[in-house]
């Protein structure tokens, strides 16, 4: 062997065995024999071995010609004497001489016999000699391959990491050639590695260095299972909650394959009611817990982080003698055997099969009783009918039962996968084992090898939403974190190679911002927004065109094409209202003045305009005297209803959507409206109004000594207060709610969308007071300034009643309501304080793909407090000219207290000034055509006096 020999392996392959070259698999259909060697050492064997042959042949031949030559002397022999024997009998020689040619003949063959034989005798000395040389040829060719090791171990995900030490040692050194049995305990999948390699060197871990090898099996199967205590001794006796097991399922060509295991309670009762046709035994769930710290036995549903029905367990081979009879079973060298150069060698045996601990949960008491019969009930595609129940295998638990514990555990965990690589392509060195699909920050991963769920897609669509907000980034990135390119079948084409060409896309002038990596690619898929009857017509899902995009993921192991497909971010909301006219609750004290508006008309209306003047006018002598206190009181009683549709894109209204009349949506209100209507009328308001005119009119004389002993009250207990212009107001609570849908991601389902529909409901407010102060009427009591406002006050009563004496006139010289003139004036000053309290909650959520959502509350107090000032000037000079103008001012301040995520927010908004203004002019023309004039819309200016903050602190 030559010092510089690099060392590679042969193998025999089978009928019915698989070579993938360029990953260096070999994959068997079921457990067989392999023969492997030494590739040079083959090689030159086989080299040997021809000339040896040819050695061979060339003394053969020579024997072979040496025996050929005697023999043609004997057929010559013989056809002499057949020639005698035709001239005796013709008589053309005497029978002595006849007789003298078959003497003659006998002595030759003894001559040739013994030719015969020494020509034997000595081919067989040569050959021998030439098998003793050959074969010495042979040993010497071995012997130049003393120093060989080899790899023989089984391997997990990936490609081993080899070490100098890392042969077998029941695998002699030396040894260029080997037959090595693959046992059926291995069967399933999983792979072991052989390479040779030199003692002393390390094994590169590659073909063509060294090959993986396994053994699918033709028949797949779950054999039995048991529970097993940590001696691995089968357990009989009845357990206690808390206790922990070992499950012990065995299994037949199964190796490195992931297992769903569902654990069962047999309901005995269900079972003899169907005479046990019924299989409605209990689902036991396994629950990871958010802590461990919170004792066994306090836990509640709520201390649960995650939970599933079904536990994900992966099948290996177990050091273990202890298993049933019909277990696949084999031998494994001791890897804990220290020395691995004594030529001691120890095995052990293996059984392959699916073991883990099993924490038998006091949660379960709960779920299905205080005494459990649990069994295994086993599902995997590859085993019959995919569904295998092990309803013989049962753990008895029970309060009398026996406390144990195989492992200090107080959960059980959900998901544990195998790590033994089941696929050959997944060994190439040029792959990817993750496809992470980015957009809006969070990641989806939409392809895993190390996922049971993930790891079998084969090509990706990737669906999601979008919009065109400005600042809202709508990058989508695709990542292979990572991707390597070792021995790239390409590596020699620059055009081709992964290094580079990784990521293919065939239309790029079809994507924006497009930037491409070695191992990413990011795209903008911004959605342009529809226009309104389009994006109203989007609510039937057909309508909907989405914009795709498509590109290729690619190694030399896999490769994974990518459909992206971008639906527009609208959203449909169908809403409702309840409310009320008039406030739950007014009450004024007698110093307040009440201030009438009368809608766009105001004074002009002469219905209304002496009786209105005229209550102002008294209202504010009343108010001087302190002699009028104004106390209303109200029912919770709600009249109106309002309904609206709505479409909206970026999550911004666009336009609200109509129906025709007799659309079904007004059967709808109609029977919502009857159903309040209804409920109106329990609530027995129209037979409390009965009930308390009714006491009123037969017992006038008690009520009015309550009457009396409370206006005595309000008069002398609370007369401080009832000299205080002070209003108070208590409003109804406004009910509202809404049904809200949209396309939205999947949060469980990696690059899908459904429709999350959503139902809020809001009071706004639930409870709602406002208190005012009649500055203008604390004025009055101030030295001085009291006496100029009521001055002011005088005045504009005056200017306001002008018009009266001047109608007075018309009156008298018998002129028509042409002539008159109509003059008002009026203003105010307040004071106040109003607070809100609201409730925002989204009562459900529904996602087409994730199912339920939990709903939400948030409240929200709202304090505003500030000043209000305003005055109003109305005036009419008969039919010819009409002019009314309204200025009204506030400055406030709001603060503004909400509490979400467990989080108490306080804004404090800034303080506001705001002025808004109108005026509306009409002429007798405009008046008599139907026109109502000029009125110009309300304009308002606000001005921000003071910033506004925030702070938040966290409720423990």
């Amino acid at each position: 062997m030559e010092n510089n020999e690099t060392i590679y392996i042969d193998f025999e392959k089978q009928a019915g065995q698989i070579f993938n070259e360029d990953i260096g698999w070999l994959s068997m259909p079921k457990a067989d024999k392999i023969k492997v060697s030494v590739k040079g050492y083959k090689e030159k064997k086989q080299e040997l071995e021809a000339i040896q042959k040819k050695e061979r042949d060339e003394l053969y031949k020579v024997y072979r010609g040496n025996w050929d030559k005697v023999d043609t002397l004997e057929k010559n022999s013989e056809e002499f004497v057949k020639n005698s024997e035709a001239r005796y009998n013709s008589g053309k020689i005497s029978a002595e001489t006849h007789q003298a040619n078959l003497n003659a003949r006998g002595d030759g063959n003894k001559q040739r016999n013994a030719e015969k034989k020494k020509l034997t005798q000595k081919y067989n000395d040569d050959s021998k000699k030439l098998t003793e040389t050959q074969t010495q040829e042979l040993a010497d060719l071995k012997k130049e391959y003393a120093n060989i090791r080899w790899v023989w171990q089984l391997i997990g995900s990936d490609r081993p990491v080899l070490k100098s030490t890392s042969f077998n040692e029941a695998l002699d050194s030396g040894s260029p050639e080997l037959v090595l049995n693959f046992g059926d305990f291995l069967e399933g999948g999983g792979a072991a590695y052989i390479e040779p390699f030199l003692e002393g060197t390390t094994p590169v871990g590659r073909y063509p260095h060294g090959i993986i090898v396994n053994a699918v099996g033709e028949k797949s199967q779950i054999i039995t299972a048991d529970w097993r205590d940590a001696n691995d001794e089968e357990i009989t006796e009845v357990l206690k909650f808390g206790s922990t097991v070992y499950l012990n399922i065995y299994t037949e060509a199964l190796y490195g394959h992931n297992i769903k295991v569902i654990l069962k309670d047999k309901d005995k009762f269900i079972r003899v009611l169907s005479l046990g046709l019924t299989n409605a035994d209990d689902k036991l769930f396994a629950a990871e817990y958010l802590s461990n710290n919170v004792e066994v036995e306090d836990r509640e549903e709520a201390d649960i982080k995650k939970k599933e029905n079904q536990f994900i367990r992966a099948v290996s081979v177990h050091s273990t003698s202890k298993h049933p009879g019909t277990a696949k079973s084999g031998r494994l060298i001791d890897q804990k055997d220290e020395d691995i150069y004594d030529k001691n060698i120890t095995t052990i045996p293996n059984v392959q099969k699916c073991k883990f601990a099993v924490f038998i949960d006091p949660m379960w008491e709960i779920l299905a009783g205080s005494e459990l019969e649990i069994y295994p009930e086993v599902e995997h595609p590859k085993i019959p009918g995919k569904i295998k129940v092990l309803s013989e295998s049962i753990l008895k638990i029970g309060n009398e039962g026996r406390l144990l514990k195989v492992e200090e555990i107080n959960s059980n965990k959900i998901v544990s996968i195998s790590h033994v690589e089941t696929d050959m392509i997944f060994f190439h060195p040029c792959k990817y084992t993750q496809i992470i699909g980015n957009y809006k920050k969070k990641d989806n991963i939409v392809f895993d090898v190390n996922d049971v769920e993930k790891r079998f897609v084969t090509s990706v669509n990737y669906l999601l939403v979008a919009g065109d907000k400005k600042d809202e980034n709508y990058t989508l990135t695709f990542k292979m974190p990572n991707l390597t390119t070792d021995d790239c079948n390409f590596e020699d084409d620059p055009e081709q190679t992964h290094e580079s060409h990784a990521i293919k896309i065939t239309n790029k002038e079809h994507f924006k911002d497009l930037k491409i990596g070695k191992n990413q690619v990011s795209f903008n898929v911004t959605y342009p927004k529809p226009s309104i009857s389009e994006g109203e017509s989007m609510m039937d899902s057909e309508n909907i065109v989405p914009i795709t995009y498509s590109l290729q993921l690619s190694s030399c192991a896999i490769s994974h094409p990518i459909k992206v497909e971008v639906y527009p971010d609208v959203y449909y909301e169908l809403g409702f209202k309840f409310m009320t006219e008039n406030p739950y609750y007014v009450g004024q004290s007698k110093a307040y003045t009440d201030r009438k508006y009368l809608g766009k008309w105001g004074f002009f209306d002469k219905r209304t305009n002496k009786k209105v003047r005229k209550e102002q006018q008294s209202q504010r002598k009343q108010n001087y005297k302190n002699t009028k206190q104004e106390v209303s009181e109200g029912r919770l009683e709600y009249n109106q209803f309002e309904f609206f549709m709505e479409y909206g894109y970026n999550d911004v209204k666009e336009s609200n959507i109509t129906f025709s009349g007799d659309h079904p949506v007004f059967s709808v209100i109609d029977s919502v409206m009857w159903v309040i209507n209804t409920i109106g009328e329990l609530t027995f308001s129209k037979e409390a109004d009965e009930a308390r005119k009714e006491h009123n009119e037969e017992h006038p004389k008690q009520v009015r000594e309550r009457n009396k002993k409370r206006n005595a009250y309000l008069g002398g207990k609370g007369k401080p207060l009832s000299k205080i212009p002070f209003k108070v107001q208590v409003d109804q609570p406004t009910f509202a709610g809404s049904v809200k849908w949209c396309y939205k991601e999947s949060e469980k389902e990696a690059g899908q969308i459904g429709t999350l529909y959503t139902l809020n409901f809001k009071a706004d407010p639930l409870i709602s007071a406002k208190g005012s102060l009649d500055l203008l009427f604390v004025a009055t009591k101030i030295p001085y300034v009291g006496q100029a406002v009521q001055a002011i006050t005088a005045v504009a009563d005056t200017v306001g009643s002008s018009d009266d004496f001047w109608n007075s006139i018309v009156d008298l010289f018998g002129g028509s309501d042409k002539y008159k003139i109509q003059i008002d004036v009026d203003y105010y000053l307040d004071l106040f304080v109003s607070g809100e309290f609201k409730i925002e909650a989204t009562a459900l959520q529904f996602h087409t793909i994730d199912r339920f959502g939990a709903g939400s509350i948030q409240p929200v107090a709202e304090l505003k407090f500030g000043i209000e000032c305003g005055g109003s000037l109305s005036a009419k000079f008969g039919n010819i000219y009409s002019l009314e103008a309204e200025l009204k001012g506030e400055a406030y301040a709001t603060w503004k207290i909400e509490i979400q995520d467990n989080t108490i927010k306080c804004h404090y908004e800034g303080l506001y000034a705001v002025i808004s203004s109108r005026i509306k002019t009409s002429s007798g023309l405009e008046n008599e055509g139907g026109n109502d004039g000029e009125d110009e819309p309300a304009k308002t200016q606000s001005f921000l006096l003071h910033d506004g903050f925030s702070y938040e602190f966290k409720l423990d």
